[in-house]
């Protein structure tokens, strides 16, 4: 009967998560009763991107205070699927944020400590961005869906992995663990190698042309020592991607159009690792 704190930060890898003890639910319960409402709205999309996302809280319906189920980022707090918006002014975030600390490895902990600074927060909306999408190659590459993807029996079973390679396997995919070769480091060669026992290859840029049945074009970048993710270019030329359980979507952490995976605002995902090609029939679990 826990209450059960998930900290929405991974794209590739299962999101950490901790559990309550009797004393910090009742404060939980505490801090809820006095949140006020708030009205002002986010756009879509809004809580997600690279790197922290907020925190979510839940707890069942046999817990002796009843089912739970809280969103808890940039000082906004929503209750339930369609209740409205509650605020604290964020001090309920920074008390699940302090928390989370001694569940977390030292780069994660330092992300969440830097993304949670004042200076850091996020200010909406984002100033608008036009770039010009590149030439597509790839006959194969798909077409731009986000509602097949983010609806709830989808969005959070699937990944960036998922997504890049266009295949709904609700198992949250990881590279290389359908052939027995899932990378436990996350570096570079590391996933690229999971990636490539998986059936993609690696490739210096997307200008080749790629005709039907050759497949389309992914990227794959690595926040060192700590998580990875995936990005596909679209039949429009520009790329789109699915961080961890949120939303897929066709920007950076910026709000603007990706017109080329080494070159956007990636969060903490510093480091670019390379091109590749998958197709149909990859086989990823």
């Amino acid at each position: 009967m826990s209450t059960t704190v998930t900290l929405n930060v991974f794209s590739g890898r299962p999101n950490p998560t901790f559990q309550l003890d009797d004393k910090q639910s009742d404060e939980l319960a505490e801090r809820l009763k006095g949140l006020q409402s708030f009205t002002e709205q986010r756009p879509s999309g809004a809580f997600g991107g690279l790197g922290y996302r907020g925190f979510s809280v839940s707890r069942s319906h046999t817990h002796p205070e009843g089912a739970l189920d809280l969103r808890v980022h940039e000082g906004i707090v929503e209750q339930g699927l369609h209740a409205a918006n509650l605020t604290d002014e964020a001090e309920l975030e920074h008390w699940l944020a302090q928390l989370a600390q001694p569940h977390l490895t030292p780069e994660v902990a330092e992300h969440l400590s830097q993304v949670l600074q004042p200076a850091n927060r996020l200010r909406f909306p984002f100033p608008p961005l036009k770039l010009a999408c590149p030439a597509n190659h790839a006959h194969d590459a798909p077409a731009y869906n986000p509602g097949l993807w983010n609806v709830p029996s989808v969005q959070p079973h699937n990944n960036c992995y998922n997504y890049a390679n266009n295949q709904i396997t609700n198992t949250f995919a990881q590279p290389g663990r359908a052939t027995g070769h899932q990378a436990t480091v996350m570096a570079c060669p590391n996933v690229q190698a999971g990636a490539t026992s998986d059936g993609l290859h690696a490739t210096p840029n997307f200008s080749a042309p790629l005709a039907a049945g050759q497949g389309w074009y992914v990227a794959l970048v690595i926040w060192p020592n700590t998580d990875y993710h995936w990005y596909r270019q679209d039949n429009v030329g520009c790329w789109s991607h699915k961080p961890g359980q949120t939303a897929a979507r066709n920007v950076d952490n910026a709000g603007h159009a990706i017109s080329d995976p080494r070159t956007c605002n990636r969060g903490p995902y510093t480091v670019f690792c390379t091109y590749m090609v998958t197709k149909k029939g990859v086989h990823i679990r």
